[in-house]
């Protein structure tokens, strides 16, 4: 043995090991340090002697006692009384990792050595001196394959909602995705008149009967096809100078109540004061049925005002998707006589 070691060994086979520590050792000597392979321990004599695990508490080894130690797990034994004779049994040996200065860059040996020792500052400085990015290069790459994944699942997955009776590959779905991307092209009077085109066909199949106040809003509806155009030249006008302004100030759009109608315009100024909403925020949500409608797509055999009119009656402040803003004055109710 090496005379530098603080205890003298006989290894008895290929795993065990009888080891002695002497009562004259130094405590100097009995430094920190951590084995390659799990251990178990047995006290055959000693007295007074303890055993300490890395941020734990030093434990006393009396004769008879047994312990493990996991491999590159930091410990140390502390003296005591006389001598301290202990028979280790070896598991086998483990490759240390090394990640500190590996995972950093610093370093390509997977064994610990000097270099995991270091400060960070140090082995990053190192890391780029010799630009050892092996190991870093391959998690990037295998991110970068994730997110494309996980594009191509979406792409595939942008089917519309069952409520609109378009499956996948119908004629209906390609016609609503025909009206998608000429509104998102500009082009507001062709997508306009596609999805009038495809609704006027369902509401004709399927006459119903209704109700006086569904009646009303249906005569309403018929009133304001006329002024629809008007609105749908202002989608297009915005549209246009979104597209002219790149960099500047967010403006409020949609908040007037101008190309609406009459009628339209006291609809949804009697739904603002009876759920105390703003007016702005609810013609801004109005024209955005609108929008929605050439856009995303319908239920069968409705309109685009109905469209609207069915997103404002859904609207709440509290959901994510709404743009309707409560008033901080809630106009009062008037008295019935």
């Amino acid at each position: 043995m090496k005379n530098s070691y603080p205890f003298k060994q006989k290894r008895l086979d290929e795993n065990t090991i009888l080891r002695k520590f002497s009562g004259n050792v130094s405590e100097s000597l009995l430094e920190w340090h951590r084995d390659r392979q799990d251990r178990v321990v047995e006290v055959i004599h000693g007295d007074g002697w303890m055993f300490q695990r890395d941020d734990s508490i030093p434990v006393r080894i009396d004769e008879g006692s047994t312990f493990k130690i996991k491999a590159n797990e930091w410990h140390r034994v502390i003296k005591g009384n006389g001598d301290l004779i202990i028979r280790i049994t070896e598991g086998k040996k483990k490759k240390a990792d090394g990640s500190r200065s590996v995972k950093m860059g610093a370093d390509k040996n997977s064994n610990v050595t000097r270099m995991d020792f270091l400060p960070d500052r140090v082995l990053k400085k190192i890391a780029k001196e010799k630009d050892v990015d092996e190991t870093i290069e391959p998690l990037d790459e295998k991110k970068r394959r994730k997110k494309r994944r996980k594009k191509r699942k979406k792409a595939k997955s942008k089917s519309l909602p069952r409520q609109y009776s378009a499956p996948p590959g119908s004629k209906r779905e390609k016609q609503i995705k025909r009206a998608s991307a000429a509104y998102k092209r500009g082009d507001v009077k062709l997508a306009a008149q596609i999805r009038q085109g495809m609704e006027k066909q369902h509401m004709a199949e399927s006459p119903r009967i209704v109700e006086r106040a569904q009646l009303r809003q249906m005569i309403n509806d018929a009133v304001e096809e006329e002024k629809l155009d008007r609105v749908l030249q202002e989608l297009e006008d915005i549209l246009n100078e979104k597209r002219k302004r790149r960099k500047g100030r967010r403006k409020k759009k949609g908040r007037s109540s101008k190309g609406l109608s009459k009628a339209v315009k006291k609809s949804l100024d009697k739904k603002a004061d009876r759920r105390c909403l703003t007016r702005g925020s609810v013609y801004a949500e109005f024209r955005k049925g609108l929008s929605a409608f050439l856009s995303s797509g319908s239920r069968k055999g409705m309109s685009a005002h109905q469209w609207a009119h069915a997103r404002v009656n859904s609207a709440n402040p509290r959901k994510k998707w709404a743009t309707v803003k409560k008033r901080k004055k809630c106009p009062k109710k008037k008295k019935k006589k």
